[in-house]
């Protein structure tokens, strides 16, 4: 099911360089999917020998307009599964080395078969098939890893560059292309174009946006209160599901398909196009519960907000008093992977009333929640960097003085 990340408003991240789109070398490629066409020319960022079989681009003629094609390419044995993917070819060939380089991958995400995993595929009451525990789990303790069986540009899926025929040939194609036991498991999904709308989760390639299919992610269902988490890991394409709390065996693993902090109603739109009402102990509360929930969260970010004034505020104190009271909402509503932005928002309010103590103690905080919950690849790498940096200036200047 299509995830943007719920544990923070957002957790795509790239770390490809977006200059390999300058670069653009020209080869051959196999002729197009879609018409019987002459040989055309398919711009590649390499003579295309990591891929096989050869890359297939489409033509003009083939009905989209001007511009770089979208082509499919397709590698059958990466991380013992394969891997397609319909995108421009610089960033085809910006996946293939560190990202799709078996050899870089280090041991915490070799895990390419499920045999030992403490997890199965299986089917709940009312929520069709989802990912049930055969064990237990610590907080914190990874649940798997895993890596995509097929990427493809958003503007691809979501644009009108290509008719609907068209993606559903090109897909086909990329699909077929994929080793059988592989193939199979996607196409006892669903129609590979919903698959991907309901299914993929939202990552970057050098800046543009893309869905991956994660055949065993994919089964990991939505509550409102989750009890996982998930990080995406660009440099080795993986994507590891993470227990936010204790998890015992027999327990169904889910996490938040909406933002968390989100109101009852604000999740119903945002779960929308999910096609389901969610039923979860949160959303199935009575009425009077829900409100109360509701409350904290609105407490929760009018804080934020006032925080965002501290100046104003007139006291230390009174910034005190506001941080304690947000970190018992949040810890009361189990929003807990939100405190990467808010640790970092007390910081800054405290770095504004000079009370450079404190601010020191929410940045270091801030640092290690986003490692936990982003890892060392986070989105907000700089944007930590510079909070520290805006904190040693404010010290240099308190020295000063």
């Amino acid at each position: 099911m299509k995830r943007l990340p719920a544990t923070i408003s957002l957790l795509v991240i790239s770390t490809f360089s977006s200059s390999v789109l300058a670069s653009s070398q020209y080869t051959t490629c196999l002729p197009t999917p879609l018409l019987s066409s002459p040989i055309p020319t398919c711009p590649l960022e390499s003579d295309g020998s990591f891929w096989s079989p050869t890359p297939w681009c489409p033509t003009p003629s083939d009905g989209y307009e001007s511009g770089p094609p979208d082509c499919i390419f397709t590698t059958p044995h990466i991380r013992n599964q394969g891997l397609s993917v319909i995108t421009f070819p610089p960033l085809a060939a910006a996946l293939i080395s560190p990202a799709l380089d078996d050899s870089l991958v280090p041991p915490p995400f070799r895990r390419f078969n499920t045999s030992a995993e403490k997890w199965k595929i299986a089917p709940l009451p009312n929520r069709g098939l989802g990912l049930v525990a055969t064990g237990n789990f610590k907080q914190h303790e990874t649940i798997m890893v895993g890596f995509p069986v097929l990427i493809v540009r958003l503007e691809f899926i979501n644009g009108d560059r290509y008719s609907a025929k068209n993606k559903r040939r090109m897909l086909d194609v990329a699909v077929g292309n994929l080793p059988e036991e592989t193939r199979r498991e996607v196409e006892g999904l669903a129609r590979i174009v919903d698959v991907l709308r309901t299914n993929g989760f939202g990552i970057e390639i050098a800046g543009e946006g893309h869905l991956a299919l994660f055949l065993a992610g994919s089964r990991v269902n939505h509550n409102c209160r989750p009890n996982a988490f998930w990080r995406w890991v660009p440099s080795k394409m993986a994507m590891e599901v993470v227990a936010l709390r204790g998890i015992g065996k027999g327990e169904e693993v889910a996490h938040s398909y909406a933002p968390l902090g989100y109101t009852h109603e604000q999740r119903k739109a945002v779960l929308q196009p999910w096609g389901f009402q969610c039923q979860c102990a949160l959303c199935a509360a009575p009425a009077r519960e829900r409100e109360a929930a509701d409350d904290r969260r609105d407490r929760i970010l009018e804080i934020y907000q006032t925080l965002g004034k501290a100046a104003e505020l007139g006291s230390v104190e009174r910034v005190d008093q506001l941080v304690r009271e947000a970190m018992m909402l949040i810890e009361k509503e189990e929003l807990q992977p939100q405190l990467v932005e808010y640790y970092a928002h007390f910081a800054r309010a405290y770095i504004e009333l000079n009370e450079l103590k404190k601010a020191g103690v929410f940045i270091q905080r801030a640092d290690e929640m986003w490692l936990l919950y982003g890892g060392e690849e986070h989105e907000n790498v700089d944007g930590m960097s510079e909070l520290w940096k805006q904190f040693a200036e404010a010290v240099s200047e308190m020295e000063d003085d």
